[in-house]
């Protein structure tokens, strides 16, 4: 059966929506390898009841997409019997079966047309639904190879499987995947073609905020002034609007059975493991509240080389608070949700999973970006166009961000040039404005573009400002002056990237979720139409608990 991507924004409450908007938007120039998200494991998510059915898997994972899960881990069986890529572990009777056909097969339920290619639909559905720089995101699929058990013995272990009953070259996952998701792959070729001259591709004919921060990577130079690199990676912006690609494909684990799968017919769309997923071992506090042990953040070291956490990954332990998952992307980790929530998928309550994937924000604080609107006392202002319109990091709040006044006065954020770790302060205090020309030298007036690049700068501006000033407000290089809800870089003149200038406001709208309902801000000129198939889901849906409170990043 195909799956279909149904999008459902009122599962985005608040400020969420904004705060995953302009999260990766700071984050769009970092190399995709250093750049930490929430990662869910499909399996523990969508089929913790044992029950493997296509529409409620493609809910689950719809809504998972929505409400901010980019990373996935995805189980796939080959099924020897029906010679198919199965969600199901065990194979289908292929007597008397109709396409559609539902069977419980020792411990699980399955239908017969539900396979690999129902969920490629969705993820092909979504990648087509959000096509627009507002709505568009990278994602990554790593897939773990098994052997499905024979219908015949459904609780048994799989069978071993000789070289005929692997599977053919039409067969083989990397053609699967190109079949439905084409060209929006991004493959290991491209990646290798592109390592190889960085004049025609990452830094060819890019604008300035699609061009990818080549502090994160080696670069060399020939004698002919090509340059290159040997292990890095391009960034979002630059995979989406660019080179228009959507996701990659990584291979995971592989069951004995699968040992002499023919790998390279994969090499065209399948990254191998090691490339694109590093598994890092790490404890909790006693408490729950943070990292004991495999945090990348080392006050005594700055060198990139030496923090180099690039796609770590570590499941995290959900039987602890919530605000755990900050913790890991603060410290330069993608946590891995490997657990049914509470008992339930995705599909049937989304709201743990929305929780979890709220409380992985590591940039700004509980309820911020706030509106003007909120601020006690706002009727007595008497020029509200630059009301809260500037970001400041907020020490009181563990380093997290909070909207702020950009007439008011404070330090700057001050980045050491192409040092992603290395921070300093301005000296002298300045207006939002004013901060663009107030960094030492040798530094630039900046924001932390990643959770670690963050944890760095709260830890050196607190040692730098003191006990008696660490609950001072201090100015980061980001803004919605322009245009309210679209929060950019670039210091007090820059516009909104969705807008071709600042006379286009009155044409676009950019869509806001809120509790009650969804505000609509017009920012460009054609409007973004969001498909909502919720009215029946919203009703079994609880509301989202209110009051998260994010730890502070580790010491």
């Amino acid at each position: 059966m195909s799956g279909a991507y149904t999008s459902d924004f009122a599962l985005l409450n608040d400020t969420f929506w904004v705060d995953l908007l302009s999260q990766r938007d700071v984050s769009a120039q970092v190399p995709i390898n250093f750049v930490a998200r929430p990662s869910i494991a499909l399996t523990a998510a969508c089929f913790g009841d044992n029950s493997y059915n296509g529409d409620a898997a493609s809910l689950c994972l719809s809504d998972l997409l929505t409400v901010g899960y980019f990373r996935f881990i995805i189980d796939v069986y080959w099924s020897h019997q029906n010679l198919q890529w199965l969600l199901c572990p065990v194979s289908f009777p292929t007597s008397n079966a109709s396409n559609g056909s539902e069977y419980t097969l020792g411990s699980y339920t399955c239908s017969n047309s539900f396979s690999i290619t129902t969920l490629l639909d969705v993820l092909n559905n979504y990648i087509q639904d959000t096509n627009s720089e507002l709505e568009s995101t990278f994602l990554h699929v790593i897939i773990n190879m098994h052997a499905a058990a024979d219908s015949d013995n459904p609780d048994g272990p799989a069978p071993s499987l000789s070289a005929a009953s692997l599977p053919s070259e039409s067969s083989l996952l990397g053609t699967v995947a190109d079949k439905v998701m084409g060209s929006y792959i991004y493959t290991p070729p491209e990646l290798a073609q592109e390592r190889r001259d960085l004049n025609k591709s990452w830094f060819h004919d890019t604008k300035m905020w699609t061009t990818v921060l080549s502090d994160y990577f080696t670069t060399v130079n020939d004698a002919h002034g090509v340059q290159s690199t040997p292990d890095g990676w391009p960034c979002e912006s630059y995979l989406i609007n660019k080179a228009s690609k959507r996701l990659l494909f990584g291979r995971g684990s592989v069951d004995p059975q699968l040992q002499s799968y023919n790998f390279t017919g994969d090499d065209a769309f399948i990254f191998p493991s090691d490339d694109v997923e590093d598994i890092i071992s790490v404890s909790n506090t006693p408490d729950g509240s943070g990292l004991q042990s495999g945090c990348f953040f080392n006050p005594r070291n700055t060198n990139l080389q030496n923090v180099n956490n690039s796609w770590a990954l570590a499941s995290v332990n959900t039987s602890y608070s919530s605000f755990l998952l900050q913790n890991y992307t603060s410290c330069g980790i993608s946590p891995l949700v490997n657990e049914t929530l509470y008992g339930q998928t995705a599909d049937a309550n989304i709201d743990p999973y929305r929780n979890l994937s709220m409380s992985a924000t590591w940039s700004w604080a509980v309820g911020e970006p706030r509106n003007a609107t909120s601020l006690p006392g706002y009727t007595e202002l008497t020029d509200t166009s630059e009301v809260l319109r500037c970001a400041m990091m907020d020490p009181s709040s563990g380093g997290h961000w909070r909207a702020g006044n950009c007439s008011d006065e404070y330090r700057a954020a001050c980045r050491v040039t192409n040092e992603p770790y290395l921070w300093t302060l301005s000296e002298d205090t300045h207006s939002f404005s004013g901060s663009s020309n107030a960094c030492p030298s040798n530094s630039f007036f900046d924001v932390p573009r990643t959770g670690l690049e963050n944890t760095y700068f709260y830890h050196q501006a607190v040692s730098e400002v003191g006990s008696t000033s660490a609950s001072e407000p201090i100015w980061v290089n980001l803004n919605s002056m322009d245009v309210e809800y679209c929060w950019v870089l670039g210091g007090a003149n820059a516009t909104c990237i969705y807008t071709e200038g600042s006379n286009d406001v009155g044409h676009r709208t950019i869509l806001v979720p809120t509790i009650a309902a969804i505000i609509i801000l017009t920012i460009t000129a054609s409007t973004i139409f969001v498909k909502c198939n919720s009215n029946r889901r919203i009703s079994r849906r609880k509301r989202v608990n209110e009051g998260w409170e994010y730890e502070g990043v580790p010491s």
